[in-house]
């Protein structure tokens, strides 16, 4: 009786071994940071699949949202919803690049980080096609609103239930967006190169200035061939032919046209991009834009007028800077020290749970 009694306790205690490694063996099959050094060359990754969620679009007969999800070793922490910038036809790719190359600054800090595939990917399945046909920025907007009240409805476990939101280029009006509908839940908000104030007409328009006049003599020369031509280059020669191709953006919104890289029906959405409600930011949010930037002047009105509004505003105005912000490494940990500031203010109150509440008693329409 007692040799079977032993029998069993080192079976039992065998199997507890080797239901231990097999959980941790799952624990470490999770998304790993890497910063990638070439765009043009990102490395093939798999995604490992207890990282990797669905959630349905409200809009019956659509394929499901994909998104990614990395918890930090914490009890309680805030998300960090990570929106990337633009794509065109040629550079479509997962969002899971984005995501892992700002792992690491976000995992120290005990942040989740949250992000969600486009339209017709899911991983490093891209289907070029679906993609440029659903193409805007409000289904890339809705995506995020849905895939919001999803947590909010079923939160993983450990969230406190506040946001973070960080964006870059075209990822800048999303994270804008979402700080005001989430006022009542946002911690802060970090806006790499995307925080404008122009329409899109007027930023794309100084985005073409600048490329002709940043250009080497060759495509200055290229650029004088008149654009009937077959091998002309496909940017107007001036404001009034550009204003003439977007407004025939608005009135055939199709996906069969494309204009600098982009749908005529992506255009006439951004189009009706126009205002900013700056005094429905509540909570601190920092603007970061290279003085060498095409539409920099764009983000010094945004800047002003938030302001202007009582919005507490951070300007990084970086004087050495274009519009890319991975290049800047030194910008980068700059910007991950002020939202740590940010995230040690508010824990100075009793929870983020509190916080959480008293910013919808204050901030409830």
């Amino acid at each position: 009786m007692i040799k079977m009694y032993k029998k069993l306790l080192i079976l039992s205690m065998g199997l507890s071994l080797i239901c231990h490694a097999a959980l941790s063996q799952q624990e470490l099959c999770l998304i790993t940071p890497h910063k990638f050094t070439d765009p043009a060359s990102k490395p093939l990754y798999e995604i490992p699949t207890n990282s990797r969620y669905i959630v349905s679009r409200s809009e019956p007969g659509t394929p499901d949202i994909v998104y990614y999800m990395s918890m930090p070793e914490a009890n309680q922490f805030p998300i960090a919803i990570l929106c990337t910038g633009s794509s065109s036809r040629n550079d479509v790719e997962s969002v899971i690049y984005f995501h892992r190359y700002f792992l690491q600054e976000l995992m120290d800090l005990r942040v989740g980080v949250v992000t969600l595939e486009q339209w017709g990917v899911d991983g490093m399945n891209v289907d070029v096609k679906s993609f440029m046909e659903h193409y805007t920025r409000s289904a890339r907007l809705q995506d995020h609103i849905t895939l919001i009240d999803h947590l909010r409805t079923n939160p993983p476990c450990g969230w406190d239930g506040t946001l973070i939101f960080i964006g870059c280029s075209e990822g800048g009006p999303l994270v804008t967006a979402l700080t005001i509908e989430y006022a009542n839940i946002t911690r802060a908000t970090i806006n790499w190169s995307g925080a404008g104030d122009w329409n899109w007409r007027d930023e794309l328009w100084a985005f073409v200035q600048n490329m002709r006049e940043s250009a080497p003599w060759w495509f200055r020369l290229w650029d004088l061939v008149p654009r009937w031509m077959p091998f002309a280059l496909p940017y107007p020669h001036d404001r009034g032919e550009y204003d003439a191709i977007m407004d025939a953006t608005i009135q055939d919104p199709c996906t069969d046209k494309e204009f600098l890289g982009m749908t005529y029906l992506y255009h006439a959405d951004a189009l009706q991009w126009c205002t900013i409600a700056y005094d429905k930011i509540k909570t601190p949010y920092l603007v970061v834009a290279g003085a060498q930037d095409s539409f920099v002047e764009s983000c010094d009105a945004f800047v002003s007028k938030a302001q202007d509004a009582g919005a507490d505003i951070t300007y990084m105005r970086i004087p050495d800077m274009d519009h890319y912000i991975r290049d800047r490494p030194d910008i980068v940990a700059h910007s991950f020290e002020w939202l740590e500031r940010q995230l040690k203010e508010v824990s100075d109150l009793d929870s983020a749970a509190r916080f959480a509440a008293k910013r919808a008693h204050s901030y409830a329409p």
